[in-house]
């Protein structure tokens, strides 16, 4: 059993209120039982169909991982719900690349995943990034719209919680980069997913 999960949500749900005026009522919150494939699906399915262009999405995930071995040599990861079986991850459980087709349901302008799940990394296998280097990177962040994951480790990474913290090593600093503006690593007022990714990575 994951002892964390449940208050990495709660505290991440608090934390967007408190310090990032989120309304409370923008935000969907499932736990333990209710957070079965059926009902994940079906909040960022109404949440897509009910994003404005202009609205900005996140969507947190805390919990299992796992990794599937296939007969060509390639891995699949999933995405564990409650009622996940690890004995039948296709039918059970929700592929990491499916990460990206729900994102391409959204017109919002733009949408983060935050996946604190073993082996995570797959989901992003086969996209590419924009880099602040890039000429008009802010004005493409700001007005273009922007397709963001990060997550708590790569295929063979498994997710590490401690009793001291309360919370997962990703969760606890994401808190705190968030909380405290630890992850504005340029100091000019923003948060930008890759600096964040950045400094969740040190």
């Amino acid at each position: 059993d994951l002892h964390y999960a449940v208050s990495d949500a709660q505290d991440i749900r608090e934390m967007l209120i408190e310090y990032y005026d989120f309304p409370s009522e923008n935000i969907v919150i499932l736990l333990n039982e209710e957070a079965t494939e059926f009902n994940i699906k079906k909040e960022i399915s109404g949440l897509a169909k009910n994003a404005n262009e202009n609205d900005r999405v996140i969507i947190f995930f805390s919990g299992h991982g796992m990794t599937e071995d296939l007969p060509t040599g390639k891995e699949m990861g999933y995405l564990m719900p409650y009622e996940g079986d690890k004995n039948d991850l296709y039918l059970s459980a929700i592929p990491m690349k499916e990460l990206k087709n729900l994102s391409d349901r959204f017109n919002a302008r733009h949408v983060l995943f935050l996946v604190d799940a073993c082996y995570s990394g797959l989901s992003n296998e086969g996209t590419k990034g924009l880099s602040s280097n890039t000429p008009g990177y802010y004005d493409k962040v700001f007005r273009g719209k922007v397709r963001q994951i990060i997550t708590a480790g790569g295929r063979n990474d498994r997710v590490m919680e401690k009793a001291d913290w309360g919370h997962s090593a990703f969760t606890y600093n994401l808190l705190r980069g968030l909380k405290d503006w630890m992850a504005d690593l340029d100091n000019d007022g923003y948060i930008t997913g890759e600096e964040l990714g950045m400094y969740l990575k040190r």
